[in-house]
């Protein structure tokens, strides 16, 4: 079982770990999976569409977004298991989802692309082994492992899915 973060020295993920639940982290991410795909599975093109209020993403920038910033995650964990060297960048998470024109896309294009991604994830953490799983990189200027990495990715979802469950559904 992959321990629990134990020292996090950023508030942003600190702030999504928190959401997480106790347990095996492949579990928790692939749980989590099923949970938000079946959630999402339903809703209609037209509702996908829509943004809850005025300046706010449309479910599909949303999704987007997750699956985006999965993405990002995953290639910093494959990045501190390599042993990148170099400090890692930020995202800006507005340019992306203003770049990305998930609009766009159709509904269920961008379930699959979460989908898709979540399994890649769990794939590239089965490679870790226990001392990659703490070994650490520099992430917006912040000392971060990888087990803190794929935490802050269960807990982002949780995030993103309790926002979409009180304000678009």
């Amino acid at each position: 079982m992959r321990s629990r973060p134990l020292s996090i020295q950023n508030p942003e993920i600190e702030r999504f770990i928190s959401l997480v639940p106790d347990g095996d982290i492949e579990e928790i991410l692939n749980k989590q999976r099923t949970k938000t795909i079946n959630l999402l599975s339903s809703v209609k093109e037209d509702l996908a569409s829509k943004a809850y209020a005025s300046g706010k993403w449309t479910l599909k920038e949303v999704i987007g977004h997750m699956t985006d910033s999965e993405r990002v995650m995953s290639y910093r964990m494959l990045a501190i298991a390599r042993n990148e060297s170099e400090p890692l960048p930020p995202m800006d998470q507005n340019q992306y989802v203003s770049a990305a024109n998930f609009n766009k896309l159709a509904w269920e294009q961008l379930l699959t692309g979460l989908d898709t991604v979540r399994s890649n994830t769990l794939s590239l953490i089965s490679t870790f082994d226990d001392t990659e799983w703490v070994r650490t990189g520099n992430v917006m200027n912040s000392p971060v492992s990888i087990g803190t990495i794929a935490y802050g990715i269960a807990g982002h979802e949780l995030h993103h899915r309790k926002v979409i469950s009180e304000k678009y559904l």
